[in-house]
């Protein structure tokens, strides 16, 4: 199964600028593409640490297929979901979860 992550980190040191980085990959299944997405949001935790960044923005996505030359955002169909991380560690949300918090922070 081709699965692509964008992991989005927030810069350190107050900056509102963000780095984007993604990778397109080869799993057996999405077990192993969730594992693998977990890895990295750990490894986001890591270095945000060691770095002092914000969590304001960082999150690890995970997506269905290889889509390098697609514009993607948790609306897409390919979204499989997201890494939140916080001071507290990396938390999955799948994507109707996400969708469905994202529909009921629209709300009046």
């Amino acid at each position: 199964m081709p699965t692509y992550t964008i992991v989005t980190t927030s810069a350190a040191q107050g900056s509102d600028a963000a780095e984007v980085s993604t990778l397109a990959d080869e799993f057996v299944n999405e077990s192993e593409a969730l594992g693998y997405s977990r890895r990295m949001a750990d490894e986001m935790l890591g270095l945000a640490h060691q770095l002092s960044l914000d969590f304001d923005y960082s999150n690890v996505g995970l997506y269905d297929g290889d889509l390098i030359d697609e514009d993607l955002d948790p609306t897409h169909p390919s979204f499989l979901g997201i890494w939140v991380l916080d001071d507290m560690g990396a938390a999955f949300v799948p994507a109707d979860e996400f969708r469905q918090s994202e529909t009921e922070s629209d709300l009046p």
